[in-house]
């Protein structure tokens, strides 16, 4: 088991042994087990996702959308640091879908780069929601 700790600005969202992380980093997701070499990379806008048991299949995970920051792995403790973490059971797929539909237009709309740049960050955080909520329907059926 690895220990995990999950913090955000506003407070600690996890902190506890899990069997795997899958965290995303600059290069790509990558899988974190037991005795992982020691690590410290950048956190990218993403989905963090956690088997807590061996036996858990992929339907069993928990997933959290996340928003940049900082991953450390070492002796066995992973330390995840974001601006912002929103775990599954905290997204509404419905109201993350209508988010992002806004975000779409609001970037279609945009008329300078400051307000295009505003809009493709919309885009990106409610598109990772959205993928987040319908993980968790997933995992229901």
């Amino acid at each position: 088991m690895i220990h995990l700790k999950l913090v955000t600005l506003s407070g600690v969202k996890f902190d506890g042994d899990v069997h795997e992380v899958v965290l995303p980093t600059m290069t790509g997701q990558i899988g974190v087990l037991t005795d992982h070499m020691p690590l410290i990379s950048a956190a990218t806008a993403g989905i963090i996702s956690i088997r807590n048991n061996p036996k858990d299949t992929d339907y069993q995970m928990e997933h959290f959308a996340t928003f940049g920051g900082v991953i450390e792995v070492a002796s066995n403790n992973i330390r995840v640091i974001v601006d912002e973490a929103d775990n599954s059971s905290e997204i509404n797929e419905a109201e993350a879908k209508k988010a992002l539909d806004l975000a779409i237009k609001m970037k279609s709309e945009s008329k300078d780069e400051i307000s295009l740049e505003r809009a493709q960050k919309l885009v990106d955080r409610n598109s990772i929601r959205l993928q987040v909520a319908q993980l968790k329907r997933r995992s229901r059926s």
